[in-house]
């Protein structure tokens, strides 16, 4: 048995394929990227609550020689978002078709105006069997509600309103901000490519700050990547602006899927809160992860959950992604007189139909990445012409509806850690690291506020956890580290701040609340960000560094895995 030589980008997906030095460095990025992101959904959480230990039963298969002998577990979901339906079941199907495509219900008020109504509140702790509080429905953002892991942007016929091209995308936000690392002008000809829309610019892509100048990331010494530039942003395409490149919803992360299924290996005694839906969700309940009635948290952790009860250690499979599955075309129907194949219309843009793993292995299901639907325009009719089960296709979920996604696992058998209790709040809480940036890029995505939203939001919240750069011998570099339950002194004393590696130094310098959904949650809550100060020896290792943060007066606990990364100096 052997493990795997490196975590491949999703799909396999090879983008500086015409360029090896390139390609090379992406690789190299990604799989250390990923690595994190392995060790941190292994991690659990010992800093703020109780019965949620270490994942002893995720593997990672950088590290696992049975990695190369996993058989694979295909598991698949409804890409529609299924929160919809579950907390407004009184809306009839058309009225869901219009909120998935547009967070919006349109009505006529008195005057004959044309009038837009946001989604209702909907209970704030739904896992409680009496839920009184409310909050407006989220995720929040532009199209944060498209919470499948699949998100989609229509472009219609101006003069018509009828639709002429659908995007599908898949994309985790984490390898378009490892692209950007690489090369911020392949990011630039890949939306030109994807999108079909040649007219974007380079600045279109990048974060500008108040002062109207690029926010420069110190990581790469180049402009900061913004996840909502105008190209993906919203569930509306235009010539102008719009499109779905890449995930934007809070909780669309890849970082966070890995997160969740660690989570989910955890046996549990019991429920945590029974008839709340199902035993799917009763697991969510129990153990803290994902959200309630969701098509996909519950059903990839409950999926997970019973894989590792059955005697079995599990990993998301190489290359870990999320993945469209080529929807069934059978009810699709062309306009009365034409005879082309509904099915001709659907454009892998990215990504495969189909994968061999590097030990030679035909992988389930379809890899696909980025998929559009438009009916080439010589055939003088369009998707908006076209019917879906006899129903004119007026929204782009119709589609969406009779789409699938997937997830593959892989495991092998192994023995399972006993089952414990639910997740719960101990006596006292620890500081818990969050996450890690310049504060340059810190400061600016906290400044930057997300428009097209009725709730305030901050474009850190559509950041990722990829560990910034700082080189060896670097010295005095300003950092935020991002913090959940930290409790300064009596006298204002501020936490303790340390690396793994003792080479490299911290000076803890200020600390302020801030609110943003850490990536991954679907809900802002409020953290604290410390203002700290890094200086890296000469002699530090090379790679992921651990964080620990201490409150005054308590013992140091674990650290948060994979936080920073100390590469060479130039």
């Amino acid at each position: 048995m052997s493990t795997i030589s490196r975590f491949w980008t999703p799909a396999n997906i090879q983008d500086f394929s015409n360029n090896t030095t390139q390609q090379t460095a992406m690789d190299a990025q990604w799989n250390t990227n990923l690595n994190g992101f392995t060790q941190q959904g292994i991690a659990g959480n010992p800093w703020n609550a109780t019965n949620s230990p270490v994942a002893s039963n995720y593997f990672n298969p950088l590290t696992d020689p049975a990695a190369s002998s996993s058989a694979y577990v295909q598991i698949t979901w409804s890409a529609f978002p299924g929160r919809i339906a579950a907390y407004f079941p009184t809306l009839s199907s058309t009225q869901q078709l219009e909120l998935g495509d547009t967070g919006y219900l349109s009505s006529s008020n008195a005057a004959g105006q044309t009038v837009y109504t946001p989604f209702g509140n909907i209970p704030q702790t739904p896992c409680t069997p009496v839920a009184t509080e409310q909050v407006p429905y989220g995720p929040y953002g532009p199209r944060g509600w498209q919470d499948e892991y699949c998100e989609w942007s229509v472009y219609r016929d101006p003069a018509t309103n009828k639709i002429i091209r659908i995007d599908f995308t898949c994309e985790n936000p984490e390898y378009w901000n490892t692209l950007w690392m690489i090369d911020p002008d392949q990011v630039l000809a890949l939306y030109q490519q994807t999108l079909g829309k040649p007219q974007i610019q380079l600045a279109d892509l990048q974060l500008m700050g108040s002062n109207g100048q690029p926010v420069i990331d110190p990581s790469t010494g180049r402009p900061v990547y913004n996840p909502l530039n105008k190209w993906n942003s919203g569930p509306v395409s235009t010539d102008s602006y719009g499109g779905a490149m890449h995930l934007t919803s809070t909780p669309n992360t890849l970082q966070t899927e890995i997160g969740l299924a660690g989570a989910a290996t955890v046996q549990r005694i019991q429920s945590c809160e029974p008839n709340v839906g199902s035993p799917q969700n009763d697991l969510i309940c129990c153990a803290q992860y994902g959200q309630l009635h969701r098509n996909s948290d519950p059903n990839i952790g409950y999926q997970t959950n019973q894989t590792v009860s059955g005697g079995y250690s599990v990993s998301l499979a190489n290359p870990p992604g999320l993945y469209i599955q080529t929807p069934n075309f059978s009810t699709f129907a062309v306009p009365e007189g034409q005879t082309a194949n509904p099915a001709d219309f659907w454009q892998v843009v990215r990504g495969s139909d189909s994968l061999v793993d590097e030990f030679g292995n035909t992988m389930p299901g379809n890899f696909i990445l980025h998929a559009a639907y438009e009916v080439p325009a010589e055939l003088g009719f369009t998707v908006g012409d076209m019917t879906i089960q006899g129903q004119p296709i007026n929204w782009g979920g119709q589609i969406v509806q009779q789409i699938l996604m997937q997830i593959v696992a892989m495991g092998y058998a192994a023995p399972v850690a006993a089952a414990i209790p639910c997740v719960g709040t101990p006596d006292v809480s620890y500081a818990q690291p969050a996450q890690l940036f310049h504060q340059a890029v810190f400061t600016g995505l906290y400044a930057t506020g997300i428009s097209g939203v009725d709730f305030p939001m901050s474009l850190v919240s559509n950041s990722t956890l990829i560990a910034p750069l700082v080189a060896q011998g670097a010295v005095n570099v300003p950092m935020v580290l991002v913090c959940a339950t930290v409790a300064l002194g009596a006298s204002g004393q501020l936490p303790a701040v340390s690396f793994s590696d003792p080479a490299i130094s911290v000076s803890v310098v200020s600390a302020m609340p801030v609110t943003y959904a850490v990536p991954g949650n679907t809900y802002p809550s409020e953290y604290t960000a410390l203002n700290i100060v890094v200086s890296v020896g000469a002699s530090a290792s090379l790679g992921l560094q651990d964080v620990y943060v201490t409150n005054v007066g308590q013992t140091q606990q674990a650290p948060m895995p994979s936080l920073l990364n100390i590469v060479s100096a130039i």
